[in-house]
């Protein structure tokens, strides 16, 4: 029995996270309440009210329990227009922008794990628009640098075509590659 209510509670979650998900993208609801919410509370992380749980109401607390998944829409979004999340050592965030207020939103991780969200009084330059994240749009930045990538498949099927060794294109390319994995490592 209590596997079963386990698996219950889990599928309940689950199917949680997928409305919300999905109706993320057709109401600004929850950005609105996130820029409510960080006026009095700039800084905080899914796990900050665990032991202080009156400092917040129950609606609250269930919002920012759904911050993972905001996470997860954004990281959706970034992955589909190149845009790789920012690291520390011990995090990854994107920095998103809505009516000229800048958020931070990020997963710390370690021996645990917990998101987090930091209020911004101005957005940052490579902020990622709410408004885009949103509506899915294709930024034109990936439009371009999809066209780019097109270029290089027709260069590299040119060159095995011209017979040369798909080892020595492959070496070229890996090679280009970590040279500009070295010079962004060092900016």
């Amino acid at each position: 029995m209590m596997e079963y209510e386990l698996m219950a509670e889990e599928y309940e979650k689950y199917k949680k996270r997928k409305e919300f998900k999905d109706k993320l993208h057709l109401s600004t609801e929850y950005i609105d309440w996130l820029e409510k919410f960080t006026e009095e509370h700039e800084v905080f992380a899914t796990d900050t009210f665990l032991y202080d749980e009156d400092k917040v109401t129950e609606e609250e607390k269930e919002n920012i329990s759904l911050l993972p998944v905001l996470f997860e829409v954004i990281t959706e979004f970034a992955d589909k227009n190149y845009i790789s999340p920012k690291r520390d050592d011990f995090e990854m965030f994107y920095n998103i922008e809505y009516k000229g207020t800048g958020y931070e939103i990020g997963l710390n991780y370690g021996q645990g794990s917990s998101n987090y969200c930091v209020r911004q009084d101005e957005p940052e330059k490579d902020a990622i628009s709410y408004e885009n994240i949103m509506s899915g749009v294709k930024l034109p930045s990936t439009i371009q640098a999809e066209s780019k990538l097109e270029e290089l498949k027709e260069l590299i099927e040119q060159l095995a075509n011209d017979n040369v060794p798909v080892e020595a294109i492959h070496q070229a390319t890996d090679t280009a590659i970590q040279k500009v994995k070295i010079k962004k490592e060092r900016y």
